[in-house]
C-alpha cells in the first residue's frame, strides 16, 4: 500500500488502521529488544491477599469488584487476545437498560467493535450441584447466567441506545461506525467445582458454547496473574455523555488525541499527574487533541518525520482534523 496515495478524508478509517497497527508494531518490538514480558509481574503478596478475599466466606462480590478495581491486572480479555483494549481502559459499573455490568470493555480489529460486559459473582457460589453422572447446574449459577440475558436483550432490543453510549470512546476516529457486537462473561466461583471432573468440564464447554458466554473462576483470574499475563488498566466510569476517569495506575492510551474533554472528565489530581509526565492537558482541555505521541498538540522538536508510522499519523492527524472541521460545518 502506498502511503502518499491515501486520500485523509475518504481513507480516514484505513489511516487510522494501519497507523493502530503500526504503532502497535512499534511497542511490541520496543518491548522486546528490552527483553521484558507483555504482562506485569506477579507480586505474590498481591496475589495472597487476592487468595485470602476469595477464600474468605464473609466476603462478597462487592469486595471482589473493590480487589479487580484496583489490581486490574486480574481481570482476563476475552475475545480479540491479541489485540488491546481500547484506550487500555476499562469501565467501571457500566449501565445497559434496567441493569448494570460490573465491567466493560471494549476491544477490536480492524473491522468490528467487540463490547465485553463482565458479571462477578461471589467466589463461594457453586457452579454445579449433583453427582459426577448427573451434573446440574446451582440455581445460583443460573440466576447470574440470567444476569448476562438481560444485557443480551437489551443489545438486541435497543442496539443504537448501546452503540450511542460507548460512542465517545470508539476511537481513533474513522472507526467509530464499525459493527458493535457484544459479548458477555460470568465469574463466579471456584475452580474445584469443576477441576478433575470430566463431565463439569464437557458442561461448562456446552453452556459456554450455547449461552456464548465465557465463564471463569476467581482461580482462572489468580493463575492469570501468578503467570504474569495480566496488565494493569486506567478505570473509566460513567459520567453524562460521556466518562470519568476513576482510578489512573497507568496512563490510557490513543485516548486525549481522539476523546474530547466534554466526553472525558479527568479530575484535577489526575490533570497534575499527566501533566508531570509531559502531557500537555492545558491544550486538551483547550480542544486541541493531542495527536504527537499522544501527549502533544503540536509536533516537538526532535519528532522522526522519516519513519512509516510518523508519516501515517500525519495522515490520520489530517483525517481527524477534517472530520471535526466538517462535523463543525454543519
Amino acid at each position: 500500500m502506498r502511503l502518499d496515495r491515501l486520500d485523509p478524508v475518504s481513507d480516514r478509517a484505513q489511516c487510522c488502521s494501519v497507523l493502530a497497527a503500526g504503532r502497535r508494531c512499534s511497542m511490541l518490538a520496543k518491548h522486546h529488544r528490552k527483553g521484558g514480558s507483555v504482562g506485569v509481574k506477579p507480586d505474590e503478596e498481591i496475589a495472597r491477599q487476592f487468595e485470602a478475599l476469595i477464600d474468605d466466606p464473609k466476603k462478597t462480590e462487592n469486595h471482589a469488584q473493590k480487589f479487580l478495581e484496583e489490581h486490574t491486572e486480574f481481570l482476563i480479555p476475552s475475545w480479540f487476545q491479541n489485540h488491546p483494549m481500547a484506550m487500555n481502559s476499562v469501565i467501571s459499573k457500566f449501565p445497559i437498560g434496567p441493569r448494570t455490568a460490573d465491567f466493560a470493555y471494549l476491544m477490536s480489529d480492524s473491522a468490528t467493535w467487540i463490547l465485553v460486559l463482565v458479571e462477578i459473582e461471589s467466589p463461594h457460589k457453586k457452579i454445579f450441584s449433583g453427582s459426577s453422572k448427573h451434573v446440574k447446574p446451582t440455581s445460583a449459577f443460573e440466576e447470574a447466567l440470567s444476569q448476562t440475558h438481560v444485557w443480551k436483550e437489551f443489545f438486541e432490543e435497543h442496539p443504537a441506545e448501546v452503540r450511542e453510549s460507548v460512542r465517545p470512546i470508539l476511537v481513533p476516529s474513522g472507526r467509530e461506525r464499525n459493527p458493535l457486537k457484544l459479548r458477555r462473561v460470568l465469574i463466579i466461583g471456584r475452580s474445584a467445582d469443576h477441576d478433575g471432573n470430566e463431565s463439569r468440564r464437557k458442561r461448562m464447554s456446552t453452556i459456554e458454547e450455547d449461552h456464548k458466554v465465557k465463564i471463569l473462576t476467581y482461580d482462572s483470574l489468580l493463575g492469570h496473574y501468578r503467570r504474569g499475563q495480566g496488565e494493569k488498566r486506567c478505570v473509566l466510569s460513567p459520567r453524562g455523555t460521556g466518562f470519568a476517569i476513576k482510578r489512573m495506575d497507568v496512563f490510557p492510551t490513543r485516548t486525549f488525541a481522539f476523546v474530547r474533554p466534554e466526553n472525558l472528565h479527568v479530575p484535577p489530581r489526575f490533570i497534575a499527574k499527566l501533566e508531570a509526565a509531559g502531557y500537555q492537558m492545558k491544550e486538551w482541555l483547550a480542544n486541541k487533541p493531542l495527536m504527537f505521541g499522544d501527549k502533544w498538540a503540536t509536533k516537538p522538536e526532535g519528532w522522526d518525520d522519516g519513519g512509516m508510522i510518523d508519516r501515517v499519523y500525519g495522515v490520520a492527524i489530517d483525517a481527524v482534523q477534517k472530520g471535526r472541521l466538517k462535523r463543525a460545518a454543519k
